[in-house]
């Protein structure tokens, strides 16, 4: 059995080793690993994964990075042009490292993110445009000091949760993203709903990310 705790730490352990590892190519936490550092200072109690954005630019030297540093394999059943998930082992405890790779074009007032949550890679609809403004210059803290952050951290993540990003809600259960002209929307599920939700979770759970 996973102890949330021990899992949490494992998760912290993971993203300060590839934040020092790639900090060279700037990449950044983002979506729920964004959301627990700034909402908690911490990495959310229930997450399964850590979560970087990097420009596509440096993929191929990412993945040259990867291989050499034989503690992480890619996990070939979750990948595509613009996402690469990565997997670690602690004894019998499987852990997840997420990387998205996003276009920058410089004619463009956003990064354009296509894989997001859900990987319609080849719809330009649900591609997520995120404002270049709200990211550059990146930033850093004391606590994470090789770690990087988006420049407004806050309205990101208002941005990408809504005006109530504070309140923790259930992943999956709790909520459901969408994106609506590019923009990410997320939608609360009614308690019906989030039964629903829970009881698949439970069913399907050993088939998630294996």
């Amino acid at each position: 059995m996973i102890v949330k705790q021990d899992l949490r730490k494992l998760n912290l352990k993971n993203l300060l080793l590839i934040s020092n590892k790639f900090k060279k190519y700037h990449c950044f936490v983002f979506y729920g690993t964004l959301l627990g550092l700034t909402r908690e200072n911490n990495i959310i109690r229930n997450d399964d994964d850590i979560d970087f954005l990097i420009d596509i630019k440096y993929k191929k030297k990412i993945i040259h990075e990867i291989k050499k540093l034989r503690l992480f394999k890619i996990n070939k059943k979750n990948l595509n042009p613009y996402f690469i998930q990565l997997t670690r082992k602690f004894k019998n405890i499987k852990t997840f490292v997420d990387l998205y790779f996003y276009l920058n074009l410089p004619n463009k007032s956003y990064i354009e993110e296509k894989h997001n949550w859900l990987s319609f890679i080849n719809s330009p609809k649900h591609s997520l445009f995120i404002p270049k403004n709200l990211i550059f210059p990146l930033k850093k803290n004391k606590k994470f000091p090789d770690v990087y952050f988006p420049n407004n951290k806050k309205n990101i993540c208002r941005f990408l949760y809504g005006p109530d990003w504070k309140r923790p809600l259930i992943k999956n259960s709790g909520y459901r993203m969408e994106i609506i002209n590019n923009k990410p929307k997320l939608i609360k599920r009614s308690f019906l709903g989030k039964i629903t939700r829970s009881f698949k979770n439970l069913i399907n759970n050993k088939f998630i990310k294996n």
